[in-house]
């Protein structure tokens, strides 16, 4: 972690009672604010950069400016502007200071976006499981709406028929957004000026597992996964490394890659880490010992405006730690209450 990270930040969050934060599904974090989606109480909450709670956006309804189900958040530092894209529906759009603009019809098809400084979006394809998606895993989209490329990722040979993403793992930095779904070794490549190949992962699965995880007639087919399958809870890129979060039955691996010289390290996760941990995303701390001051291990599962990378701790990830006997020279900040809202950690990476 230390060769990678050049300064880590913690930020308490405010906790009242109109901010109560149990479950928290998605992050975004821009220069001035950051913006978080409460999935029990279906809720999207604005904080400044220094924690302190300022609104709730919009509200769950049939209404003008009222959401359904969400799928993610996505923002527009530029602009100011907040998306919150809904299952079934446009996505709505915010300003900064909680008024409703309009709605989004172009990304219909989309679950979530990243926004390039030029202004085009990167779209994540919308996946309903498992009856609705978009025919696309991500695409690349002008601001006025107009669809430049689009990707799927689906294995040659298989009847669109039955074509159904499982999952896609859509993760933006500065270099563009990494593209990736279970049926395919290939990770894509969004980027301003189009969609190519990024990486190529040797997981050297079974070929019918690649056709068989794309078939929607194999949906509930507990057969498809055996503990001989190794597969991808999610990945991430910083300015010199690629980082995958990979499991093999009940066994859960980081790897690094670098992407100077080749060189590839693994480590296999604590068990005491999975057993502090509750879901992906969000409530873990499946990741890297932390080597620079004793923290939660490092798997930061948001990108920021800036670039960094932002992660969310709460309180009883943090008790469940410390009865393992963790956390013993961590920052003071980690001391919250029982109670209190989460912790979110923000990392800056060497350039």
């Amino acid at each position: 972690m230390k060769e990678d990270v050049v300064s880590i930040q913690y930020i308490p969050l405010e906790t009242t009672d109109s901010c109560l934060i149990s479950n928290l599904l998605n992050l975004q974090v821009t220069t001035d604010y950051m913006f978080m989606y409460n999935g029990k109480t279906e809720e999207v909450l604005q904080f400044d950069r220094k924690g302190k709670f300022i609104r709730r956006v919009g509200r769950q309804g049939n209404g003008p400016g009222e959401y359904s189900m969400i799928s993610e958040l996505a923002v527009d530092d530029s602009n100011k502007e907040l998306s919150i894209f809904q299952y079934g529906g446009d996505a709505l759009v915010y300003s900064y200071d909680g008024t409703f603009l309009r709605n989004d019809t172009t990304v219909k098809q989309a679950g979530g976006m990243y926004v390039f400084a030029d202004g085009k979006r990167a779209l994540k394809g919308l996946v309903m499981k498992p009856f609705e998606q978009a025919p696309w895993a991500g695409a690349l989209q002008q601001a006025d709406g107009l669809l430049l490329k689009s990707k799927s990722l689906f294995p040659q040979g298989l009847s669109q028929d039955v074509c159904f993403m499982k999952e896609i793992c859509f993760s933006p930095s500065t270099e563009g957004v990494l593209l990736f779904t279970a049926c395919n070794d290939t990770v894509a490549g969004i980027y301003a000026n189009g969609i190519e190949p990024a990486y190529v992962l040797k997981r050297e699965n079974p070929t019918e597992y690649y056709m068989d995880i794309a078939n929607i007639n194999k949906f509930r087919d507990n057969t498809v996964e055996t503990d001989q399958i190794i597969g991808v809870y999610d990945l991430f890129e910083s300015p010199h490394y690629l980082y995958l979060r990979l499991y093999k039955g009940d066994a859960i691996f980081i790897q690094r890659f670098d992407k100077k010289t080749g060189e590839l390290k693994s480590q296999r996760i604590p068990d005491d880490y999975l057993e502090c941990s509750a879901a992906i995303p969000g409530g873990n701390v499946i990741g890297m010992d932390n080597d620079i001051d004793g923290g939660i291990p490092f798997w930061p599962e948001y990108v920021m405006a800036d670039g960094g990378r932002a992660q969310v701790v709460n309180a009883d990830i943090l008790l469940a730690l410390r009865e393992k006997g963790y956390l013993k020279q961590a920052p003071d900040v980690l001391n919250i209450e029982d109670e209190a809202n989460p912790v979110v950690i923000l990392y800056t990476f060497k350039r």
